[in-house]
């Protein structure tokens, strides 16, 4: 609770000042000891504040177990991310940083359809994307079609697997595997990803997804207490999340 207090006295002071956020992003973005290419991964967090929705959608650098985070948008709605506003976040990352230094994009369920999986394979951007174990998968090969968890059935907690050969989702050439792990509740729980290229490094790579929400939660309630500033201006939200990155 301090540590809210403290942030949100720092917005007061700094209300009136403009921050440049593509500098801080290039400020952050040398600080990692690490060496490019880099692992990124997107995802997004919202919290409800009276009849205010507070909506981030927040670009990292994973690595070793720590997510760095670069670039994000608040989006002035409920729900999920669109294509458009994926591909601009992405796309204001390759203008600051060049998409050389992308090793690849990782990004849960909610980070799919058929625009943007086009946009990145067009882009030639390297990503392991879950999707959802219902979603219909064309093998060109056989010339057939199954959904996604009929392929996998015979996996065992702890197993994991990828498919030979490009298959397509959603109209999209993609590699495909997965591997049947424990939930959240304990149940086993079937995780299905696409991929550009290099499937089989695609369940170990995935793993690294997990680092952007243990930062989402350090920001929000375990360490910088964002939602007990009870901020509902979506400017000033802004300018304390550049504080804390």
């Amino acid at each position: 609770m301090q540590t809210s207090l403290h942030c949100a006295h720092l917005i007061g002071i700094f209300a009136e000042f403009d921050l440049d956020h593509d500098l801080i992003a290039r400020v952050i973005f040398r600080l990692p000891p690490i060496q490019g290419p880099f692992c990124l991964a997107i995802d997004r967090t919202n919290w409800q504040f009276g009849s205010t929705d507070i909506n981030v959608f927040m670009l990292a650098v994973v690595h070793d177990g720590v997510a760095y985070p670069l670039l994000f948008n608040m989006l002035p709605k409920k729900g999920t991310s669109n294509t458009k506003e994926r591909i601009e976040l992405l796309q204001r990352y390759i203008r600051l940083f060049g998409a050389e230094s992308i090793d690849c994009l990782l990004a849960d369920r909610e980070f799919v359809g058929e625009q943007w999986v086009k946009w990145l394979n067009d882009s030639g951007i390297r990503y392991h994307i879950r999707i959802r174990e219902n979603f219909w998968v064309d093998n060109p090969r056989k010339g057939d079609r199954a959904k996604a968890h009929w392929m996998f059935q015979g996996l065992k907690i702890g197993q994991g697997m990828s498919l030979q050969g490009i298959h397509y989702v959603n109209g999209q050439a993609c590699y495909l595997s997965a591997s049947r792990v424990k939930g959240r509740d304990g149940r086993p729980e079937l995780q299905v990803l696409i991929s550009y290229n290099k499937p089989e490094e695609s369940l170990d790579a995935y793993k690294r997804r997990w680092q952007i929400e243990t930062m989402f939660k350090a920001m929000k309630s375990a360490g910088f207490n964002i939602e007990d500033t009870h901020l509902t201006d979506l400017r000033r939200i802004e300018k304390l999340l550049l504080f804390i990155i």
